[in-house]
């Protein structure tokens, strides 16, 4: 049975926004951390992965929100490695409260990218049976995110030094705040988060000019960030209005 590894969280001021609620990009640095926790308890270390000359690149998540942590909240960030095959990892990761409230669901996509190449390769057996996650045939299908069309407008966000983390490119929770600045004060004052699936197809790095986009249909709103031609992620979200 796969290995679940926990730990307890108080949301602190700074993670929070004007709403006192934990934003989705700390939410999803902490459970990334939290990961890490384990794979450094299960022996999976960076000397490891430098081994080997790969890390771990998130490829999709699809994030389902009862509510956001408040500030001052403490709360239980746990996760588990679901699954895997040739080329994909799968990993969950869930938010609980004090009584055990499920607040946040998080299911996750992951592949080993080479460093010396910059391409995705094959899982390595020796890392991910420290996992005791089961071996799948087949690939997890994540929802359909519906495309944004192409001739909408375009907002401009250069890609800055302190956006780039220790795999030399852009981590991806930036990605949600140049998403989600289209829509405003107003309406993300008025609205909260039910569901996300987000996509990411490539990488951006220092000093590339990353261009968003967006649509928007009621309570569903849909994201495309790309750089020249090149798509580099998009995601569809589901908002709730706040009672």
């Amino acid at each position: 049975m796969a290995t679940i590894y926990q730990e307890a969280h108080q949301i602190a001021y700074y993670q929070g926004d004007t709403k006192k609620q934990m934003t989705l990009a700390m939410l999803v640095n902490v459970a990334i951390l939290v990961s890490e926790h384990q794979n450094e308890e299960l022996g999976i270390t960076n000397e490891l992965m430098q081994q080997h000359q790969v890390g771990w690149v998130v490829t999709q998540y699809q994030i389902n929100v009862n509510r956001m942590p408040k500030v001052d909240e403490t709360v239980t960030f746990a996760t588990m490695a679901t699954g895997y095959n040739k080329y994909f990892c799968y990993r969950d990761f869930w938010v609980t409260d004090q009584k055990g409230n499920r607040l946040v669901t998080i299911h996750s996509a992951w592949v080993m990218m080479s460093y010396k190449t910059r391409q995705m390769v094959a899982i390595i057996p020796e890392i991910v049976a420290k996992y005791k996650a089961p071996f799948m045939k087949g690939i997890k299908h994540f929802p359909r995110i519906h495309h944004v069309n192409a001739d909408i407008a375009k907002r401009p966000y250069r890609v800055r030094y302190y956006d780039i983390d220790a795999n030399q490119h852009v981590n991806n929770v930036h990605y949600f705040d140049w998403m989600f600045d289209h829509l405003g004060m107003p309406f993300l004052m008025a609205h909260d988060l039910a569901e996300i699936n987000i996509r990411y197809e490539h990488e951006l790095t220092v000093n590339d000019l990353a261009q968003s986009q967006f649509q928007q249909q009621g309570l569903i709103s849909r994201h495309r960030i790309s750089t020249g031609e090149r798509q580099c992620a998009e995601a569809e979200v589901t908002w709730k209005n706040r009672h």
